[in-house]
């Protein structure tokens, strides 16, 4: 449980940091002409997703969840098996292709979809934690407690 605790820190870190970052930014043009900030903003959604990404892992692995495809599936499997919701799957799975953009293909991000996620899409990184929490960690601790009694 500690490793995926210190990925749910990470994670929770990084949009910590895009949350300060996007209360800086004033519009989008301003987002635009600041390699800084689409630096910083690409950098930490990049390891937020992949920080959900290795949670997400870790949950398939130690529940012998079947083995997803790709990134994308790995979030499918979680919903399939009723740890996520299908409302988290709309932001995880574009999120998913979006993270393969910013570690494969930088000269292909396109700027309209870092800003929207900094300025309307971080709660949905507080959404998937909450459902790890209430739907893999909590019931993982209530089945130990149940079996140590």
């Amino acid at each position: 449980m500690k490793t995926i605790e210190k990925k749910i820190s990470l994670v929770q870190d990084r949009v910590k940091r895009l949350k300060k970052l996007s209360a800086d930014i004033g519009s989008f043009s301003e987002y635009q002409s600041s390699p800084d900030h689409k630096d910083i903003a690409e950098r930490n959604i990049q390891v937020a997703i992949e920080g959900c990404l290795d949670i997400a892992k870790i949950v398939i692995s130690s529940k012998e969840l079947p083995e997803p495809m790709d990134n994308k599936g790995v979030f499918t499997v979680l919903a399939e098996a009723g740890i996520l919701s299908n409302e988290s799957l709309k932001f995880l799975v574009p999120m998913a292709g979006t993270r393969n953009v910013l570690v494969h293909g930088y000269d292909k991000v396109e700027d309209s979809i870092i800003y929207g996620v900094i300025k309307q899409h971080l709660k949905d990184f507080a959404v998937f934690l909450k459902e790890i929490n209430e739907n893999y960690l909590n019931a993982a601790k209530r089945a130990d407690h149940s079996n140590s009694r």
